[in-house]
This record gives C-alpha cells, structure tokens and sequence, in this order.
C-alpha cells in the first residue's frame, strides 16, 4: 500500500494529499482505488469545529481518462463507499428514509445543462431498492429530486413545446421549441397526485420577454432556455420551493397550481433590506434553495459565465406577507470562485454551512471563461471561518452538490430497554423520550426495546391523503410479550417537534411494511408529552413502528387544465415534446389515420380523473368514458374519419369533485400544404428566410427548390415542424419563376408546392452615376433590382423618417426611375427595397 506524503504545518491548516491507495470500510483493507477515481486535497484547519457526519460527493464533471463516481468520504478524504456511475450523474445524497439516491444520466439535454435521468434508490446496504420515473409521459430531469417522509416523491422535468416566436422577435424561429419545465409529486405507489406545467401558467412575453430585451439575440435561437429548475422543496406550510436558474425564485401554491410569489429576477415582488436591490435581485439565479430550521431561505448563487462575479451563499428572512426579503447571513469566498454551474449550501446543525462550489470549467457548447481550480465544498462558520475544504486535484472535476450527513443509518439508532413490563405501571425508555403506560397484557419476564431514529419510515402507506410526516421513527420490538395494549408517550422536546398540538401519531404492525393508521392523539402541554393509546399484538417479536404527521394542505378539487388536443407522439424516451395549453374553444384538428392523444395537468392536487368522448355537445351519449383515470393523458385510436369531437375532464380527490373542462378535436385526412413562400415574396441571396407548411404527419418531409418547373434542388430532409430556416446562397442564379415543394418522405402522394412563384432576388440598388437633376426639378437615376419583379422608392429629407414615393415594375433587372419635383423640399435621400 502506497500512500503519500503528509505535510502538517503548525497553523493554521493541516494539508492531506489523498493518493490512489487508500484503505476504508466497506471494501477490502489494502483495496487500491481505480485508475480513474479523483485524486483530492483535504484542508482541515479547525478539526473541532467541523460539523459531523461524512461527505456525500459525486464526479460530475471528469478529465477524459477519470470516471463518473459517486462517493462517501470521512474528514480526511478516505472513501466510506464509492460507486462507479459509467455516465455522468447528479445529486447523490442521503434521503429522509435512511435510503440513498443519485442520478444517473440517460441522455444529456441538447439545448441546456443537465440531462433526463431515472433517479435510483439505494438501500442502507447500498443494493439498488427501487428505480423512479417520471409520469404522464414525461422523463425525468436530474437537477432535483426530494423523496418526502411520507413517501411521496417531488421531481422536475422539462418539455419543449413549439411556439411562433416570429411574432414577437424579427428573425425568430416560427417553429421555435420553448423548453418548458415540469413539476410532480408521486404517492407511495408513485401515481401522480400533483402535476405542474410551466407554460400552464405563463406567457411566452408574460414570463420571457423581460429577459428577451435584455438578450435579443435569445429568441432567434431555434430552441430557447427558458426555464431551468434547480430545486424543487416541500416548504413548511405544504406549498413548494422552486429555484429557476438564472431568473428567479418562485413559491406554488400545491393546492391550488397557481404562483404565490416571485422572489429576485426581472419580475421580483419583494423588497429588499440590508442590501441594494439592484444587486439582490441577482442573488437567486441560483443553485440550491432550502428552508432553514429558523425560517429563513438560504440559496446558494452561482458566478456568471463571463466571470463577473463570485459564486457565493445568501440567507434571507422574507415577510410573505408584505413581500419584504432582508438580507441576515451572506458569505463571500476570500478568492473569487467563478462557478457558474452547479453547488450547494447546507446549514449543519451545528451552524456552519458547507458550500458546494460546483464547477468553475470551461464546457464546450455551454459556458465558462476559465478552468479555474476551486475547492469542491467549503465548511465555514456562522462567523464566516473556514474550518474544513477538499479540492479535487484537477479543475475539470467538478461534483453537482456535496452534503455532510450522518451515516450509516444504523449508527444513529437509539435503542433502551424496559424489562418485566405490567399492566398499570409506567415505563421509560433510557433517555430516548419514549415512555409507556401498560393498560394491559406483558407479566412475567419480559422486555420491551423502543428503538428512535432520526429517519422516516421506509415504504410507508396511508389510507387517504397522507400527512405530512416528520423525519423520525419509532420501532418497537418484544421479548416474551404476546400483546400489549399500551399509552405510548413521546417527548416533544426530545424530539424537537415543532407545534405538537397539531401532530397525529400513526401506527403500523411491522416496521418497513403495511399501512400506517392514525392514532387518537392528544397532546399534554404540562408533561410536553404526544399520548396515544394503540393495542399492539407482538409477530416474530415485533410490536410495530410509529411516525408522527401534521395535516397536509386540504384538498379542493380543481378543473383541470386541458393541453391541446393533438395525434400521439408515442412513447418519448428522452427531449419529451409537449402540448401548449388548450385555448377555450378552439377545434383542433388530428390526423384521422393516428391515434389521438388528449392530455391535462390538475389544478392542485388530484386522486383520479374521469374522462368522456363524444360527438354532441351535451355529452348524452358519450364513446368514451372512463371513470377513475389516474394518468393525466388518454390515447385513443378509433376515431372516425371527418368527425368533430367533444371531451371533457374532472378531477377527483379527497375534497370532492371539480366542475368539467371542455375541449374539442376534428379529424381530418393526412395533409401538407406550403404557406411560405407561397407566391409572390422576393427573397434575397445572401440572407435567411423560413420555408414553412402545415402538416399532421409524424414522417420528415422533404423540400424540393423548383426553377421554372425543374427540379433545382432537395434543400433538406426536415422533421415535419412546420418551418425550415434556409440560407440562400449565391450559387443560385436570381429569378421570378422559383418555387419550394414539401413532400413526405414516405408517402409519395402527399405533397403540396407554392401556389404562385417567388423570387430570389439581390438587393436593389442605385447606380450613382446615372443620378440626374432633370431641366424642371425632378431627379432621375437608374437602378438595379436583378430578380424582381417590382421594386419600392423611398426618400427622406433627414435620413430618419422615410416616406414611399412610388412602386416600379421591374422587367429586366433593370430600369430608370424619375421623381417628381416637391416644392419646398429642395434635398431628398432615396433608398430602394424590394417591393
């Protein structure tokens, strides 16, 4: 075994070179570390000021011989457990339950940072446990992922939907992809109960066109970021956290889907204390968003790409209520660390906070200036001291987030014993704040084992909504005990609940299995005490587990938000494209030759939806109905050819019942026709101008250029989006006579071209040497428009406002053009365009 030198210096810091050797639990001693694992530099300057726990770490961001690992490591850099990835991965940490997860990448976003995911579930012997996807035909993003104590799931995605940016930006894409971000919650059997879509919710100008100003350039890409998630929490009051990268923060009502509040960004509603506004409105285009113990938020702010500014740490007080955000704790680097991607921040029990960095590297296609060497994660106090830092040794190693976090889970168990339990005697369990009264059963020798863990329950289940649950357990097992009928005490200040009047006790038979059951809970503010009195009958030893939950949001059943009808796109492995909102009354028409996909997103929460087809407007005798639908989509493949179609759907949930959202849908047979250019339009080498149709069949298409009724050209294979951006070249000789056919490539009999010819044209000019003034005023030059048919004259007198003087028939490229005299304007500037 091989390991390096050890330099200790006498202060502050002691500095540990970790080589490829090392020894650690969990693997055999002696065991020699990959090739490709990271060499690292421990920096521990305080070793008792430290916080507990190891260090969760990943390699997300490696050298072209290092590998994608997941790691826990003690203070001094030693590996507890590692896993080679084999892709890049995101978010390894520790979850409430004790269970571990990552993040392994099944494909890397095209147009973005990050990738879709299956998020991977590790047991406490580091087994795969269970494997979790995202719902409703949507994949899963690996930014983000929270496994909640009641077992319910939070995960984000993304979706790109198409939109005619043309509209609103000269030169934008009319078939532009907007990526759109996605937000659900799964229950235990990983239903979605809760489903978010952002352009639900907003407007492309509404939400994008404040950044559009800022960066124009933005909307003539032909896929635009506009949302990037990076956290997604649970907040104290049910609703949800979510941090959008590069924007802002934004609170979701989870009851009702509806924004409560935007925090920093360019549609900040808060005001700002202990900083300057215009500075703070930049401090949550971040990475890492939690709710601290305190109340406060803390998140962790990434640098720019152009290294402008330094990555760093805020924590904010909000008043939500009078939207007032002050300024409590910040921490700034004594060097200037440019990670713009990546990091975290988490306050450790202790009050320090350990920083994540994330990555500082250059990324081709994506970003950074510099391959700038920061640490991977530093400790520092709440006074701002750095007591603990570990750099990787080379600085194209970057790791998504870092945790310090207790482990093993069975480390932090904390069993007592009582012994010869009896009806009407009290017993307690050590110092663990667990006591009991035996109402009946025990006698004799025997004994009772209470076992706390600072972990929620594994696979828990409720019948009904399930409540909010706290990340503590309370396994109880027996020696020599049939049953028990008992009065189980729980100390609220041992615990550390927070509002325990409002805390229910539940109760299952066996540990990690079956469903939980509320108990009659009462709460003594005199003793401190949560009571409930269970009757528990002892299997294989075992008398049962007990959690403790507050209500969650109240359920109200909400219409939901129907998605436009369109033919189903089949089963999206990855770069899911989704549809925009419906808009209320528009018949939408679908390929009679595909199936038909009708998709909706829940207002809140939602347990089932129902859905009817038909072809009346009162529903009378509907096609299709199909009660208790818990996917928020439906596929259906046997509409009748030229039929219109109404469908509606309600959502149902434990609050009841919602009102019906209405949609409509036509059939109609396979088509392709051209709108653009479709007769008459001088387009102009050199410059670029989109082909665009309409088509409703899922084939590439091709497009056919046509001169004089000879085929030219194929300019491209296309994929069937409506539109395709073509740079004119000058090898195409300039003409009236052109003409763009689109084709499916498969089926050779649909096809549709220009219904009148176009023009590629050279812009027009004047030959300055022909300008005249004629013998009675008027002014005449010669002009050049070669390919067009008809050619407009402008004049100004200031070179500012322009005014049409007249239009010209072009016959041969070529012409004279003679204005007339204005009196009182003795100067004019001409300008020409086509037409």
């Amino acid at each position: 075994m091989k390991i390096n030198f050890m330099k200790i210096y006498q202060k502050p810091c002691v500095w540990i070179m970790m080589a490829t050797v090392l020894v650690f639990a969990g693997l055999k001693a002696a065991a020699q570390l990959p090739p490709d694992f990271p060499n690292l530099t421990i920096t521990a300057c305080d070793t008792n000021a430290v916080g507990d726990g190891y260090l969760f770490a990943e390699v997300t961001d490696t050298t072209p011989n290092g590998g994608y690992y997941v790691m826990i490591l003690k203070n001094d850099g030693t590996p507890v457990w590692y896993q080679n990835v084999a892709t890049n991965n995101y978010d390894f940490k520790l979850l409430p339950s004790g269970l571990l997860h990552y993040a392994p990448f099944l494909h890397t976003h095209s147009w973005t940072g990050g990738g879709d995911c299956t998020h991977q579930i590790l047991d406490d012997n580091y087994n795969p446990a269970e494997t979790i996807t995202a719902g409703n035909g949507y994949v899963a993003d690996a930014h983000d992922f929270q496994l909640l104590p009641n077992g319910h799931v939070l995960l984000q995605g993304y979706y790109r939907t198409q939109m005619d940016v043309s509209k609103y930006v000269a030169g934008g894409y009319p078939n532009a992809m907007l990526a759109g971000a996605v937000i659900q919650e799964l229950d235990a059997q990983r239903n979605v109960v809760f489903q978010w879509r952002s352009w639900d919710h907003f407007t492309l100008l509404g939400y994008y066109g404040p950044y559009l100003t800022v960066n124009p350039a933005t909307g003539k890409n032909p896929v635009i970021d506009a949302f990037h998630l990076n956290t997604v929490i649970l907040d104290a009051d049910g609703n949800l956290l979510v941090s959008n990268f590069g924007m802002d923060v934004w609170k979701i009502n989870r009851q009702t889907g509806q924004i409560m509040w935007r925090l920093g960004g360019l549609a900040n509603q808060f005001t700002f204390v202990g900083e300057n506004p215009l500075q703070a409105i930049g401090h949550f285009s971040g990475h890492t968003l939690s709710r601290l113990d305190n109340g406060d938020i803390m998140i962790y702010c990434n640098a720019d790409q152009l290294a402008t500014r330094t990555s760093k740490v805020y924590e904010y007080k909000l008043d939500e209520t009078n939207k007032i955000a002050t300024l409590v704790w910040s921490y700034t680097p004594p060097t200037n660390y440019y990670a713009w991607h990546y990091g975290s921040a988490q306050r450790l029990p202790n009050g320090n906070t350990l920083i994540g960095w994330g990555g500082a590297n250059i990324m081709a296609g994506i970003g950074g200036v510099t391959n700038q060497l920061i640490p991977v994660c530093t400790e520092v106090t709440p006074a701002g001291k750095v007591v603990f830092q570990m750099t990787f040794n080379d600085a194209r190693i970057a790791s998504y987030r870092v945790y310090r976090l207790p482990y093993p889970p069975a480390a932090q168990a904390r069993p007592a014993t009582a012994f010869e339990l009896v009806a009407g005697n009290s017993y307690a369990f050590g110092t663990n704040g667990v006591s009991l009264d035996v109402v009946s059963g025990g006698g004799g020798y025997n004994q009772a084992t209470a076992t706390r863990e600072p972990y929620a329950p594994v696979n828990p289940l409720f019948n009904g909504q399930a409540p909010r649950l706290l990340p503590a357990r309370v396994h109880m097992t027996a020696a020599s005990i049939a049953a028990l009928e008992a009065q189980l005490n729980f100390d609220a200040t041992a615990f550390g609940f927070s509002a325990p009047a409002n805390l229910t006790v539940y109760y299952r038979g066996q540990a990690g299995q079956g469903v939980f059951v509320p108990l009659d809970t009462q709460y003594n503010p005199l003793t401190k005490q949560l009571q409930a009195t269970v009757a528990m009958t002892a299997q294989a030893g075992e008398l049962g587990e007990f959690v403790f939950g507050y209500p969650d949001v109240t359920e109200v059943a909400y219409a939901p938000t129907l998605a436009a009808a369109e033919n189903y796109r089949g089963i999206q492995p990855c770069e899911v494209v989704g549809p925009l909102p419906a808009l209320p009354g528009t018949n939408y028409a679908v390929n009679q030759q595909l199936p038909v996909c009708l998709a909706w997103s829940p207002n809140g929460l939602a347990g089932w939806y129902q859905l009817q087809i038909a072809t009346t407007a009162d529903f009378a005798a509907p096609v299709v109905d199909v009660p208790f639908q818990t996917d928020a989509f439906y596929v259906w493949s046997n509409a009748l050819p030229g039929t219109a179609y109404y469908y509606r759907v309600n959502t149902s949930n434990d609050g009841g019942t919602s009102a019906w959202s209405t949609g409509l849908f036509q059939t109609v047979p396979p088509v392709i026709a051209v709108t653009a250019p479709n007769g008459g339009e001088a387009w102009q080498r050199g410059l670029n101008y989109f082909v665009q149709w309409k088509g409703n069949t899922p084939e590439p298409v091709a497009l056919d250029l046509y001169k004089g009724g000879v085929l030219v050209k194929t300019l491209a294979t296309n994929a069937n989006t409506g539109a395709y951006r073509w740079s004119i070249g000058f090898n195409l000789a300039t003409g009236r006579d052109y003409a763009i056919a689109v084709r499916s490539s498969t089926n050779g009999t649909l096809s549709d071209a220009s219904n009148l010819p176009f023009s590629i044209i050279d812009a027009p000019s004047i030959d300055t040497g022909s300008v005249a003034r004629l013998a009675h005023g008027s002014v005449r030059f010669g002009y050049t428009a070669p390919g067009a048919a008809a050619m407009t004259v402008l004049g100004s007198t200031n070179l500012i406002n322009w005014e049409v003087l007249q239009t010209l028939s072009v016959t041969s490229d070529s012409g004279l053009c003679t204005n007339p005299v204005v009196a009182g304007v003795p100067n004019r500037f001409y300008r020409l365009r086509v037409p």
